[in-house]
């Protein structure tokens, strides 16, 4: 299985942090906060596809083109469209794959949590309880786990549960292409909710750790997590 890291964003809201470098090379206790998502990626994971836009050339040099002992590939992001075409620019690079491995670059993940979400050998999202869902893809489940609807940022919440940021995907989903928002951007919800709808099935499975950075006060309260060493944070 190959795995797709989403890096291509400008940290807007980490500025000015992100005026010089970017959101995912950023450190909490000396490790970027990439360092921190690769090393939850599970052992079956073969080769890394890196998602790259803003400053991708310093994560290049960082990361180079191997991963303890892993290939890694970059693909480029020349204009911010979302999420979902960010993924999509993957898609050659994932060709006879049935599924996938997807996240996002910048926060900290616990890896049993990871490695569960694989185990299921389904399409399956990693997900957690927070005290303000708007701010987050909001996800209802049925009684089995089944994710009934997914919405991104939404103004009135049905649940508190949302996606925590790692994906096992089916490779049709870089096909499915729905309408950008007002802001011209596209996200992965917005094509899973479309997938559901033709019959497709997701999955969850709870994150067993998840900081999630998404302003400069959170290097240092991630810090803080970290060191106290307890096993689940959400805000």
């Amino acid at each position: 299985m190959r795995a797709v890291i989403i890096a291509a964003g400008e940290g807007t809201r980490m500025r000015p942090l992100t005026h010089t470098t970017p959101k995912q090379l950023l450190r909490v206790s000396g490790k970027t906060l990439l360092e921190y998502v690769l090393e939850v990626l599970p052992p079956k994971i073969s080769e890394i596809i890196m998602v790259v836009g803003y400053k991708g050339d310093h994560i290049q040099d960082f990361l180079g083109n191997t991963w303890q002992g892993k290939p890694v590939q970059y693909v480029w992001q020349e204009k911010s469209l979302g999420t979902a075409p960010a993924m999509s620019l993957a898609k050659d690079l994932l060709r006879g794959e049935k599924q996938f491995l997807a996240c996002y670059a910048d926060d900290i993940h616990g890896a049993e949590g990871v490695a569960a979400l694989v185990r299921q050998q389904r399409s399956c999202f990693t997900v957690a309880e927070v005290a303000d869902p708007r701010k987050f893809g909001v996800i209802e489940v049925d009684a089995s786990g089944k994710i009934i609807t997914f919405e991104e940022k939404p103004t009135e919440p049905k649940t508190n549960l949302v996606s925590s940021g790692f994906f096992v995907l089916p490779v049709e989903i870089l096909d499915y292409v729905v309408p950008a928002r007002e802001n011209g951007e596209e996200y992965i919800p917005d094509r899973v909710e479309r997938m559901m709808k033709d019959g497709y099935e997701f999955y969850t499975e709870r994150s067993t750790r998840w900081i999630p950075i998404g302003y400069p006060e959170d290097l240092e309260k991630a810090e803080e997590v970290l060191g106290s060493k307890k096993v689940l944070k959400v805000v």
